[in-house]
């Protein structure tokens, strides 16, 4: 014990040595979300509008390489959208053009549709507005790259009295001008004029690299060198402990001052113990931050960019979810095991000590405090060599409380002596954990979630066969086999929720009442009416309604897909279903292009071959 604790300090003073004896200087730099925005008016074609001034454009222009989700993105990716203000809400209408269908860039499983360049938002301008007003509106996107996004929520202004439309651009010379004639109900192209629409880039656009002269509010904070990095660092790593978004950690940490006299330790050996676990503890914290040091060294990722990838919060998620069934008493986990009174040689102190600091650590790696943004600021465009160096400082400023307690195990004394109340402060700590769960499920995409729900669902049952149908009185065959059909439950039902998806060039269109106007009679198409709290409209999506089946129905017929998400408080689609003499879902209709005033509808559950005939008989 005593060669394994001059390990573990020579370890930590060696890496504490290195932050004193390496010195450099370099620059640091900053961004804004790359885009900019600004008002257009243009004239229209005689006779194309009537009843209209002219058409006002307010446009989003990101950087190269930067893109928005469209107003109507799919399953997933933000809206886009430009909200009218005050009275003239009521007289202007706001048009938005199709994106582009790719497969999203931050959940490739799922189709996403995109505006990839400048994008046009139109707002034609009734005869009757007054041009002595202003219009005032509330402009919100999601601007992205590859790698990273910028939410943009602002007020946006433009002064009608700057309008004159007789002498404004001609819109059908615009590049966009297409685009206007497919986003306005009753579009087309009367001037026999198809102009040119840009050729559309790859979303994976290498990034524009700026160079700015900035000026810092905080100047004594700024980082110039990697002596005033690493000391930054240390001092941001121990802030870190007391950050509020460490909150999910501390259950973690404050296990590890419980005393436990179960075993009728002396006092020399609780000090002792309380020594190695906290140098145990420090150690999990360091050796966890050398990896990351090389992982983002190496890749160039980003701090916490590890939370930018949802499987991997899914499987940090299940970690979490089985440790706090185990602080219920459920089961007893081999490696890391929160629980005071644990069976004699049933776990190995060091390595629960170790592997519990390196799961402290990365659920910390979201935070950031009072020193971090500006010290990463500047070492992640620095060389590997210097990232890795000051990731270990901040590393070594996290763990320096748990080091200090090593260093004087007579704190010890000052804890709370063992009790029936250690029993109780589980069960709390086991509840927290159960609420970092319901926060590491908030970072999943919307699509993910309920295969979550499912996994740790099931996890939930195998850690109760693990725990509840396991005892020492069985052989260890029988209580290994029984583990390891635990085990092979939650491993096989994690790759059958999360196996990779086929891409389905299937996408549903979200109803908007204007889209359903111009869609009638000019298109063949399928609505459905679903809602996330209607059972039987999910087990048709699950069954009938499948993306693999909707691509079989696209080889037989030429139609859309329309659904009207009842969710929520939704009068334009309930007033459609009312309409179809109908006051329940899931119900399906099918509407002919040449008959769009009798559609043909299919009321609750229905089969695929049902639904097939139906088609048939409506669009053949």
């Amino acid at each position: 014990m005593k060669m394994r604790t001059r390990y573990l300090q020579r370890y930590i003073m060696s890496v504490l040595l290195a932050c004193l004896f390496v010195v450099g200087t370099h620059n640091s730099w900053a961004s804004q979300p790359p885009a900019q925005t600004q008002w257009d008016s243009f004239k229209l074609p005689d006779g194309h509008l009537p009843g209209y001034q002219g058409l006002l454009v307010f446009k989003i222009i990101p950087d190269q390489g930067i893109y928005t989700y469209s107003f109507d993105p799919g399953p997933t990716g933000y809206p886009t959208k430009l909200t009218i203000l005050g009275e003239l809400g009521d007289h202007l209408q706001v048009y938005y053009p199709a994106g582009e269908i790719h497969p999203d860039p931050f959940d490739p499983t799922e189709l996403a549709s995109i505006y990839l360049g400048t994008t046009p938002i139109f707002i034609p301008v009734p005869e009757e507005v007054d041009r002595h007003g202003t219009i005032q509106a509330r402009a919100s996107f999601l601007l992205c790259s590859d790698r990273n996004c910028w939410p943009v929520n602002k007020n946006v202004v433009y002064d009608l009295s700057q309008l004159d439309f007789s002498s404004a651009a001609k819109a059908i010379d615009q590049s966009w001008w297409l685009r206007w004639l497919d986003a306005v109900p009753g579009g087309s192209d009367d001037s026999g004029i198809s102009p040119s629409i840009p050729e559309v880039t790859d979303v994976r656009l290498s990034m524009n690299e700026y160079e700015f002269d900035t000026r810092s509010f905080t100047p004594g904070l700024e980082v110039s060198n990697i002596a005033m990095a690493s000391i930054l660092a240390v001092l941001a790593g121990l802030v870190l402990n007391f950050m509020p978004c460490v909150l999910p950690v501390i259950s973690l940490k404050l296990r590890g001052m419980i005393p436990d006299n179960s075993n009728g330790q002396s006092s020399a050996a609780k000090r002792r113990a309380f020594r190695i676990h906290n140098l145990c503890f420090a150690a999990g914290m360091l050796i966890f931050f050398t990896i990351l040091a090389i992982v983002i060294s190496i890749t160039g990722m980003a701090w916490g960019q590890i939370f930018q990838n949802p499987m991997a919060i899914v499987v940090l998620g299940a970690i979490v979810f089985g440790l706090g069934l185990s602080l219920f008493g459920l089961y007893d986990l081999p490696i890391i095991d929160l629980k005071s009174g644990s069976k004699p040689g049933y776990k190995n102190p060091y390595i629960e000590a170790v592997s519990t600091g390196m799961l402290a650590t990365l659920l910390a790696t979201p935070c950031s405090g009072p020193f971090l943004g500006g010290v990463l600021a500047w070492a992640l465009t620095q060389p590997p060599a210097t990232i890795a160096f000051v990731l270990l400082c901040v590393g070594v400023g996290m763990a320096s409380p748990y080091i200090t307690m090593s260093i004087f195990p007579f704190m010890v004394r000052y804890l709370p002596g063992p009790g029936n109340w250690t029993l109780y402060l589980e069960k709390g700590l086991g509840f927290l954990l159960m609420a970092t769960c319901i926060y590491l499920i908030t970072l999943l995409p919307e699509t993910l979630i309920m295969e979550a729900l499912i996994l740790f669902w099931i996890i939930g049952l195998g850690a109760w066969i693990w725990g509840k149908w396991t005892s020492l009185s069985q052989t260890r065959l029988k209580r290994s086999s029984i583990r390891a059909a635990a085990l092979a439950l939650i491993i096989v039902s994690f790759f059958l929720l999360f196996k990779p998806r086929t891409q389905y060039s299937v996408a549903w269109i979200n109803f908007d009442e204007q889209k359903f106007h111009s869609l009638l009679g000019e298109e063949n198409f399928l609505m459905e009416f679903t809602a996330d709290w209607c059972p039987n409209c999910k087990f048709l999506e699950k069954t009938v309604l499948t993306p693999a089946y909707m691509e079989k129905i696209l080889e037989d017929h030429d139609l859309l897909f329309l659904r009207v998400d009842l969710t929520y408080q939704n009068p334009a689609g309930e007033a459609v279903l009312r309409a179809l003499d109908s006051m329940s879902i899931p119900l399906v209709a099918i509407f002919n292009k040449d008959n769009p005033e009798s559609p043909l509808i299919l009321r609750d559950l229905f089969t695929r071959k049902q639904l097939m005939k139906a088609l048939d008989q409506e669009l053949e």
